[in-house]
C-alpha cells in the first residue's frame, strides 16, 4: 500500500473531516454517512487520527446569543499568552519528592545533582539536559506543558518540579544581530513622484507624458503622450520617435526639430505624468511577487516595496534581470555603510529584483563601534571585518583581537596580533572578538552582575568597596546587598581568591572592618536576589565549594571564599527562613578515605549571637544543613455568613470545627445550618483532578463514537458540547457536614480542621430548584404541600432526552436522596421523600439517548452536581 506525502495525508484528513462536518450539519446533502466512513476508515492511521482532532475543534457549539442587557462597563484586556520556551532560554528548576520516592533507586542517586545544576539553559535545538538523563525537548512549549513533559520521564515520576523563567540579556555574541536588515523595518515615507527631478539619464518609454511649450514667434503649451510604437506627435512638427531615448536626448531631439521647422521658436520640454512599470520581486525577500512602481524607480525601492529583504537573503549580491541576463548586482553595504547609491540600477519594464541566499557571515563584538554579524564576499581579512564593524575604540585591547573558528575538528579559538589583521582571511562562521584593554589591571577595577552599569572602573589608592558603590542607585531591582563576591587575582598565584563582602553592613559603618579595601583588579560580583546562584558569577574563579541545605533562602552550592565561616554560608544562601530551627544545625564534612564522612553539630544560637567559638570555619566540600520546625506554619480558617463575628481564625493542630465556631459566638436566628458549606483546600486539589480523569476517560471514549455507527457524528457534536463544559468546571472542595449535630455536641459528627478551610453559613432558605432536563430549570417558592414532580411540573415538565427513572434530590447540606421508579414514563414519586427548603431536584440525562459512551451518565451528573454546589457557594458569598 502506498503512502501519501505528508503533506497531500494531511491536507485528505482535513478535506474529509470538514467534509464530515459539513454532512453532519446538511444531512440531507451530499455523500452519505456510510459512504465517509468507509472513505476514512481506508486512510492511514495518522489521517484518522487528524479526522479526530478537526471533528473534536468544529464540533464545539456556538455561543448562545446574549439577551439585550444594559451597557456594560468595558472588558477587561485580555492576558497576554502565555510564553513558550525557545532554544538558549534560561531556567530555573526546583525539585521536591513524593511520599513514593525512593532515596535508593536511580534517581535518588542523581537529585542533588540536579538541584545543583540551577540555572538550566536549553541548548540550541531547545533541549535541556538533566545530568544522568538524555536530553528532554522543551522547545514551543508553555512552562506548564513543559512541567507535565518532565513528569513523563521514568527517573522524574516521584519528583515534583516548577519552572521559572530568567528573563537574562543575552551578551556577547548571543547579543548581536545581522547587521543591515533593520534598514527595511523603518523605511521611512517616500517622496511623490511629482516633487522629484527627471534625471538626465531617465529612459523614455510607452506611457510618459511630455510637457511642451513653445515661445518666441509662436506661444503655445501643449501635451504628448509616447504611445505604444514609442512616438509623440508635436502639432506643426508631426511624428517624433522617442522610445529609448535618454531625458536629455529627447530634449536635444524635440529642440532640433523645432528649430529646423519653426523659425524663430523656442522649445521647454518637460516630463509631467511617468509611466508605471511592472517589476518581478523574487528570492529571499518578505513578499515576492509582481509589483507596480514608479519608472523612477531603483533596486531598492522595490525591495522596499517587496518589504524588504529576509535574514536568509544576501545584502551583497542583490542582482537585476533583464531578458534573462544579469545587468547589474547591487551592494547594500555600499549604500548602508558608505552612502553610495552608484549601484542602485533604475529598473524597467519586466525586470527582476533577485535576493540570493545570503553568503558568508562573521560576527565582530566587543571593542568596536558596531557590533554585529555580517556578511563577508570575497577575500575578508580580520581588518576588513573590523572596519566594516566601524572600527575599534579606543578602549580596545593592544595587543590583537580573538579569533574563534568552527572546523571539521571542533572549536578552535587563536589570539592575532594588531600586526598580523590585515593577512588572516576569514572564513563563514568566524567570531572576531576585540578585548577591552586590560594592559594596566592595576588601574581599575571590574563591576559586573545585577547592577546597572557593568564595566571597568578607575581604581584609585586606598579605594573602598563603599567607593565602588556607594548607594543602592548603582543597583538594579532586587539585588541582594548581603552578598557580594569578590575576585582578586594575586602576583603569586594562577588561581583567584574570592571574598564575599556584606555590602549592606558596610554601608551602615563605610570605610571600617565592615567595608572591603579593593584591589587592582579586583571583580566585583552582585547577585539577583530570590534566583540561585550557582554558576551565575561563573569567570570569577576560586577554588572548591560548599552547599546550604535546608531552611534557607536560597538552598544550593556556593564558592569557598577566603575565611568563610557558618555565617558566612548562611549569608550566602540568603539568610534563614522564618521556618528555620534557630537553635542547632548539622555540618557534614569528609575527612578522607579513612575517616570518610563525619556530622558536628553546630550550635547555630550561638552563630546567630555572633559568638566566634560557635562559628565554624569551613572546608572544601562541607555541606549546612538547616532543620526545619514542623509547627512553625501558621494555620487558620475562615468562617462567613450567618455567625455571630465572621472572619479568619488562626487554629491549634486538633482543633475542631465546634471549637470555632464557639469563638464565632455561635449561630443567628436566621441561620440555616443544614444548609452549611464547609470547604476544604486538599478536597478541592483532589476533586479537581478526578474531574480532569473522567474528561480524559471520556474524550477518548468520544473519539472512538465519532466515526462508529451512523449517528456517530451527531453523538459527537453532543458529546463535544458536554466535554467542553467538563472541562470548564472547577471543582468546590465541599464536605458535607451534619452541623446540627456538631452544634448539639456529637464529636463523632465533628470535624477536626485544616489550614485554610472554611465555612460558609447561609440564612433559611425560601425557594427550591430544579436543574437539569427539563424544559425551564428555574428556582420557585417552597410549598409544604408540594412534592418533588410538581416542582419538576412547575419547570415545564421533563424533556426528551431526560430519564425520568433517576431523578434525584440534593440536599441544602450537599446530601443526595435517589427516588427511583420502575418506569422512565411514569414518573410519579411515591410520597416518600419529603421536599426541604433549600433542596435541588436533578433531573439527569437519558444514558439510553446517548450509547454506547459508558461515562456519559457520570459526566453529566458530576456536571450538575458540581453546579448546585457552586450555586450555593455563590449565593452565600454574594
Amino acid at each position: 500500500m502506498s503512502v501519501l506525502p505528508p503533506r497531500v495525508g494531511w491536507s485528505l484528513a482535513l478535506l474529509l473531516a470538514m467534509t464530515v462536518c459539513e454532512v453532519a450539519a446538511a444531512r440531507a446533502q451530499g455523500p452519505t454517512a456510510q459512504s465517509l466512513r468507509s472513505l476514512i476508515e481506508s486512510q492511514p492511521e495518522a489521517v484518522r487520527q487528524q479526522i479526530r482532532e478537526e471533528l473534536q475543534r468544529r464540533a464545539q457549539p456556538p455561543a448562545a446569543p446574549a439577551a439585550p442587557a444594559a451597557p456594560a462597563a468595558p472588558a477587561a484586556p485580555a492576558a497576554p499568552a502565555a510564553p513558550r520556551l525557545e532554544p538558549r532560554t534560561t531556567l530555573v528548576i526546583r525539585f521536591s519528592i513524593t511520599a513514593e520516592f525512593d532515596p535508593a533507586g536511580p534517581a535518588g542517586s542523581l537529585l542533588q545533582r540536579w538541584i545543583n545544576g540551577n540555572p538550566y539553559r536549553l541548548d540550541d535545538s531547545g533541549s535541556l539536559h538533566l545530568p544522568g538523563l538524555p536530553p528532554i525537548y522543551l522547545a514551543g512549549l508553555h512552562v506548564e506543558q513543559a512541567k507535565v513533559r518532565l513528569r513523563a520521564e521514568p527517573a522524574l515520576a516521584n519528583v515534583l518540579v516548577s519552572l521559572h523563567v530568567l528573563p537574562f540579556a543575552p551578551l556577547g555574541v548571543d547579543a548581536l544581530e545581522r547587521f543591515g536588515y533593520d534598514f527595511f523595518r523603518n523605511p521611512g515615507r517616500s517622496p511623490r513622484v511629482a516633487d522629484v527631478p527627471v534625471p538626465v539619464g531617465y529612459i523614455i518609454g510607452p506611457g510618459d507624458q511630455i510637457n511642451v511649450q513653445l515661445f518666441g514667434n509662436r506661444n503655445r503649451a501643449f501635451q504628448a503622450v509616447v504611445n505604444r510604437d514609442g512616438v509623440i506627435h508635436i502639432h506643426q512638427i508631426g511624428p517624433i520617435s522617442v522610445a529609448g531615448l535618454s531625458f536629455e536626448s529627447l530634449r536635444r531631439e524635440v529642440a532640433l526639430r523645432v528649430t529646423e521647422q519653426m523659425v524663430g521658436t523656442r522649445v521647454s520640454v518637460t516630463l509631467d505624468q511617468l509611466r508605471s512599470i511592472r517589476v518581478f520581486v523574487l528570492g529571499e525577500v518578505e513578499r515576492p511577487g509582481l509589483y507596480t512602481v514608479s519608472g523612477f524607480s531603483t533596486a531598492v525601492n522595490v525591495l522596499l516595496a517587496g518589504q524588504g529583504v529576509k535574514e536568509t537573503g544576501s545584502l551583497r549580491r542583490i542582482e537585476v534581470r533583464r531578458n534573462g541576463r544579469v545587468v547589474s548586482r547591487f551592494d547594500l553595504y555600499d549604500l548602508l555603510l558608505r552612502g553610495d547609491t552608484r549601484g542602485d540600477t533604475r529598473v524597467r519594464q519586466g525586470d527582476v529584483v533577485f535576493v540570493p541566499p545570503v553568503g558568508g557571515t562573521v560576527a565582530v563584538y566587543g571593542e568596536v563601534n558596531r557590533p554585529a554579524i555580517y556578511e563577508i564576499r570575497g577575500k575578508t581579512t580580520i581588518a576588513d571585518s573590523i572596519a566594516l564593524a566601524g572600527g575599534r575604540l579606543v578602549t580596545a585591547s593592544a595587543d590583537g583581537v580573538r579569533l574563534t573558528r568552527v572546523g571539521t575538528q571542533g572549536i578552535s579559538g587563536q589570539d592575532v596580533g594588531w600586526e598580523e589583521v590585515g593577512r588572516e582571511a576569514l572564513r563563514n562562521g568566524d567570531i572576531v572578538q576585540v578585548p577591552v584593554k586590560l594592559d594596566k589591571p592595576h588601574r581599575s577595577v571590574r563591576l559586573s552582575g545585577h547592577v546597572r552599569q557593568s564595566g571597568l572602573y578607575e581604581w584609585t589608592p586606598g579605594m573602598w568597596l563603599t567607593d565602588l558603590l556607594p548607594d543602592a542607585s548603582e543597583l538594579k531591582l532586587g539585588a541582594d546587598v548581603r552578598y557580594l563576591l569578590v575576585g582578586r587575582k594575586s602576583q603569586f598565584k594562577t588561581r583567584s581568591e574570592l571574598v564575599s563582602p556584606n555590602l549592606e553592613a558596610a554601608w551602615r559603618a563605610p570605610r571600617t572592618a565592615a567595608d572591603l579595601t579593593l584591589l587592582p583588579g579586583d571583580t566585583v560580583f552582585v547577585f539577583p536576589g530570590g534566583v540561585p546562584r550557582t554558576y551565575l558569577a561563573r569567570g570569577i574563579g576560586g577554588g572548591g565549594g560548599v552547599s546550604v541545605l535546608g531552611a534557607v533562602g536560597i538552598p544550593g552550592g556556593y564558592p569557598l571564599v577566603k575565611g568563610m565561616r557558618v555565617s558566612d554560608l548562611i549569608r550566602a544562601g540568603g539568610g534563614l527562613k522564618r521556618s528555620a530551627h534557630r537553635t542547632e544545625a548539622e555540618l557534614a564534612r569528609y575527612l578522607g578515605k579513612e575517616g570518610g564522612w563525619k556530622t558536628f553539630q553546630v550550635d547555630l544560637a550561638g552563630v546567630i549571637a555572633g559568638h566566634a567559638a560557635a562559628d565554624i570555619r569551613l572546608r572544601r566540600g562541607d555541606e549546612l544543613t538547616i532543620k526545619t520546625r514542623s509547627a512553625v506554619e501558621r494555620r487558620s480558617v475562615v468562617v462567613t455568613g450567618r455567625v455571630r463575628f465572621p472572619g479568619r481564625y488562626h487554629i491549634d493542630r486538633g482543633e475542631r470545627l465546634s471549637d470555632v465556631l464557639q469563638r464565632a459566638g455561635g449561630l443567628m436566628h436566621d441561620a440555616f445550618p443544614l444548609g452549611s458549606i464547609f470547604l476544604r483546600t486538599d478536597l478541592q486539589r483532589r476533586e479537581q483532578e478526578n474531574l480532569k480523569r473522567v474528561a480524559d476517560r471520556f474524550e477518548t471514549e468520544l473519539a472512538s463514537v465519532a466515526l462508529g455507527s451512523e449517528e456517530g457524528i451527531q453523538r459527537f457534536t453532543t458529546g463535544q458540547a458536554l466535554l467542553n463544559r467538563l472541562r470548564s468546571t472547577e471543582a468546590t472542595g465541599r464536605l458535607i457536614i451534619d452541623l446540627p449535630a456538631i452544634i448539639a455536641g456529637d464529636g463523632g459528627k465533628d470535624i477536626v480542621l485544616q489550614d485554610e478551610d472554611r465555612l460558609l453559613v447561609p440564612e433559611t432558605p425560601q425557594e427550591v430548584s430544579v436543574v437539569g432536563e427539563v424544559q425551564r430549570p428555574s428556582a420557585h417558592l417552597y410549598n409544604r404541600d408540594l412534592e418533588r414532580d410538581d416542582y419538576v411540573q412547575l419547570s415545564g415538565g421533563l424533556t426528551d432526552k431526560a430519564d425520568a427513572a433517576r431523578i434525584y434530590i440534593v440536599r441544602a447540606n450537599g446530601g443526595v436522596v435517589a427516588e427511583y421508579s420502575a418506569s422512565r414514563f411514569f414518573y410519579r414519586s411515591n410520597g416518600a421523600t419529603t421536599i426541604q427548603p433549600g433542596d435541588s431536584i436533578i433531573v439527569p440525562l437519558d444514558a439510553e439517548y446517548v450509547e454506547p459512551i459508558r461515562i456519559w451518565t457520570l459526566v453529566a451528573d458530576l456536571i450538575q452536581s458540581f453546579a448546585v454546589s457552586a450555586a450555593a457557594i455563590n449565593a452565600i458569598v454574594d
